[in-house]
């Protein structure tokens, strides 16, 4: 099942998320295939996108770790061959290590010589004066997104968020064959696979109960309001799930229900005196599905 976690409408991505460095509107450092892919962990590759308005002239602009100096806008000792100098907004730059055989059925805009380390290494993106507008930073176990051979799933790249932070693909959403043909778990050339999932996820908004520390009693009537992004409301899915521990730990109350906005609740069942907070969970067909987690409220 595939999952995206929205809180009060509020989008809550239940990912691994870290590295959070400079991030503006331009060009920026949007996805990195440090352990290369299932044909082989030397076919590593790096994504950078133009998030600004206007087209960006690459010349002067370089992208560094290490001891490797990335010329986007010209060969040189680093770059092997610059195919594109002129990025649109919008558009994606792939990089790709030492040939165009690494994403097969994707043209390259650059090739490059230099190796990231699956332990993690600092990158920097510049622009042609120099100054570092965008970077990846480590975490103290290394890279802040992304897996090799043992990651879940395997081979899979970091990829950035609209927020700026990097989490792992997904193996859902995916785009690209590897050398061998297969799929590969990463989005070159494409949106990533978090912000088309945030899009394809339902969306719970959580109506009642929203105050907190509220004393329910007697039959209430639990509400909210879902909608599929990319399908039917009505097709969605509802279950309702309860938690006594800050939501540690969820029991589910009732499932399976129609998406109608509301369901009438005995509290009686529960104990009286604890502290609760409600789940309210939307199934599209798909498997995608978004949540809502009220407030804690009290049962007299």
């Amino acid at each position: 099942m595939k999952k995206v976690t929205w809180t009060v409408a509020c989008v809550c991505m239940g990912l691994l998320l870290g590295g959070l460095a400079c991030f503006g509107s331009g060009l920026i450092i949007s996805e990195v295939a440090w352990a290369g892919t299932a044909a082989s962990s030397t076919d590593e590759w790096i994504e950078l996108q133009n998030l600004g308005e206007v087209a960006l002239d690459l010349i002067g602009w370089q992208l560094a770790f290490g001891d490797v100096l990335i010329l986007l806008g010209e060969s040189g000792e680093d770059t092997l061959e610059v195919r594109t100098t002129v990025l649109e907004p919008g558009a994606f730059l792939i990089l790709e290590r030492t040939n165009d055989d690494t994403i097969s059925d994707i043209t390259a805009d650059i090739l490059y010589k230099g190796t990231l380390s699956n332990s993690g290494i600092p990158i920097e993106l510049r622009n042609s004066e120099g100054v570092v507008v965008d970077s990846v930073l480590l975490e103290e176990t290394g890279w802040p997104g992304g897996g090799a051979v043992d990651g879940e799933p395997p081979y899979c790249t970091m990829e950035r968020t609209s927020l700026g932070e990097w989490t792992s693909n997904n193996g859902i959403v995916r785009n690209g064959l590897d050398a061998d043909g297969n799929p590969m778990n990463g989005t070159p050339g494409q949106p990533n696979s978090a912000e088309i999932l945030a899009q394809w996820a339902p969306v719970v908004e959580l109506t009642f109960p929203t105050e907190e520390g509220s004393i329910l009693s007697g039959i209430e009537l639990v509400s909210w309001i879902a909608n599929d992004p990319n399908g039917v409301d009505s097709a969605l899915a509802i279950a309702i799930l309860i938690s006594a521990n800050e939501g540690d730990e969820w029991t589910v109350l009732i499932e399976n229900l129609a998406n109608t906005g509301s369901f009438s609740w005995d509290t009686t069942a529960h104990s009286s005196g604890g502290e609760y907070r409600i789940l309210i969970r939307a199934s599209d067909p798909e498997g995608f599905f978004g949540e809502a987690v009220s407030p804690v409220f009290e049962i007299l």
